[in-house]
């Protein structure tokens, strides 16, 4: 959350015009489910418009369901991200410590084929 914040604000420094392609490419892909990634990365409320609304779930939606939307909102967002900021590297320290979800979300990054932009993961532990 802190790297992607951190980016965030990079994003914000360089503008409105970048700030609005990036808003534009999300709620393109997301629409209301930009809701999700904002309540992880509070900085990305910087980016796009303040008014995010609440992404609506039924009751009955699984935490598996709920995961999956997850999943599929911060592959677009990593994405959309690198495709601005090329090549995105992210170092990751202290993953001796990492959790399973974290290191899944580490896997999914490196997994996702749709990203046609440079990412780069430098991971490092003790």
């Amino acid at each position: 959350s802190q790297a992607f914040g951190e980016l965030c604000r990079m994003t914000v420094k360089k503008g409105a015009t970048l700030c609005k392609e990036i808003e534009d490419v999300l709620r393109a892909e997301l629409k209301s489910e930009v809701y999700l990634l904002s309540q992880i990365i509070p900085d990305l409320k910087k980016v796009i418009n303040q008014d995010t609304e609440h992404a609506k779930t039924s009751d009955d939606t699984t935490s598996d369901a709920r995961q999956a939307q997850f999943n599929y909102a911060f592959r677009v967002f990593v994405r959309t991200m690198s495709s601005h900021f090329s090549p995105l590297v992210l170092c990751l320290d202290d993953l001796q410590w990492a959790d399973v979800s974290s290191l899944d979300i580490i896997e999914l990054l490196l997994a996702d084929v749709q990203n046609k932009f440079s990412l780069m993961i430098i991971g490092c532990y003790r």
